[in-house]
């Protein structure tokens, strides 16, 4: 079931288990050279829409391997190919995640089960038996694929709750402050349990300090520098979960933070002895079509916009709702009591929150809701 996987730092790697070699503030990934952060900055930038579809499914897999795993319910080439189209789109989602869209083919398994249905049928009965270690190798994919999209989730959730309730409050932007930002989230285990409401039910994944990984040590070519040899950390990670807290909080003791744009809400990577609060790529709001100016081009005239209006926390997360619900109404998708009924409903959890009778976190998902 590793056949199609590629090399790369002398392992093979897999969904099961995968090896990363880690020097100085980069993560080394053949002739791939990705900064600290980077990776967690890109499971931030994932849509609702790709999470809800990585849940959806997901789940759809889950119900699958319990018609797959089960001997009274005799396999055709039907439903062996339904339950195989299945499992193709959970692999095609985790499969373009980091890490893995640099470590194994896309084409990974995509054909496996009618394979083995169509030339092997004694192996596919002994494959699709639970007490078989063939069943029970096939049964640890499907739970280690299902585990990464409840880990990749769970992940995004509180990271971005993280960053945007306590990291957005630092006066500046260097490890010494990550680090008060990071003590005052997992101080406040209201709010951490706040989060974990909010996920599927027994999620696989729950946020702590602690990730089991395995560490080797490795000399290798500078990859700078051929001529050169170094030590590099050579680290094997059997979870999503494991790899995503590697990254994100390495990254932070390298000075490299993921940042939430204030122009265009997508998230960059900020390194070590920058601070600045826009991106680098092209703004989405351009007065002009053709214009390329990007958000950090135009960041200095909206924050001064912003200082102008001089407008609270909550108060900017009502105006964000607030612009919505109009939109809706002037496209007649709201009624006019739809529309009084709705901006009456988030003036008043505006208000709730301003009298801290509801937190930031909760105030904010049930803005997100509108």
């Amino acid at each position: 079931m590793i056949e199609g996987t590629k090399r790369t730092n002398e392992k093979i790697n897999t969904i099961q288990e995968f090896t990363l070699m880690f020097w100085q503030n980069q993560i080394l990934i053949d002739k791939i050279k990705i900064p600290l952060g980077q990776c967690t900055t890109d499971i931030l930038n994932l849509s609702d829409d790709y999470l809800t579809q990585m849940n959806n499914s997901r789940n759809e897999l889950a119900l699958a391997t319990q018609t797959l795993f089960n001997p009274n319910i005799n396999k055709d080439l039907a439903n062996v190919t339904e339950i195989q189209n299945k499992l193709n789109k959970v692999l095609d989602l985790v499969l373009a995640l980091p890490p893995f869209h640099y470590l194994i083919g896309k084409d990974f398994g995509h054909s496996m089960l009618i394979d083995i249905f169509n030339v092997q049928p004694n192996e596919f009965l002994i494959l699709t038996n639970r007490e078989s270690h063939q069943g029970q190798v096939l049964n640890y994919l499907i739970f280690k694929l299902i585990s990464i999209i409840d880990e990749t989730i769970a992940f995004k959730q509180y990271i971005s709750a993280m960053l945007e309730l306590y990291f957005e409050k630092l006066k500046k932007r260097n490890e010494e402050h990550y680090a008060v930002g990071v003590y005052s989230f997992f101080a406040n285990t209201k709010l951490l349990n706040e989060i974990r409401i909010t996920l599927p039910p027994l999620p696989s994944f729950d946020f702590t300090q602690a990730r089991e990984v395995g560490i080797e040590y490795a000399p290798m070519h500078n990859p700078d520098n051929k001529k050169q040899y170094l030590i590099a950390e050579r680290i094997v990670f059997k979870s999503m979960g494991g790899f995503l807290h590697l990254d994100f909080f390495r990254g932070l003791m390298k000075g490299h933070c993921p940042r939430q744009c204030h122009n265009c809400g997508k998230y960059f990577l900020l390194l070590s002895g920058h601070n600045t609060c826009y991106c680098a790529n092209v703004a989405p709001n351009q007065k002009k079509e053709g214009d390329t100016k990007t958000c950090r081009d135009i960041g200095a005239h909206i924050k001064e916009t912003q200082k102008k209006e001089k407008r609270t926390p909550a108060q900017q997360e009502y105006d964000k709702v607030y612009n919505r619900l109009k939109t809706r109404k002037n496209r007649g998708k709201l009624s006019v009591d739809e529309w009084n009924k709705q901006v009456a409903q988030a003036i008043s959890y505006m208000e709730q929150n301003m009298r801290g009778e509801l937190s930031d976190f909760e105030f904010k998902e049930i803005m997100k809701k509108f």
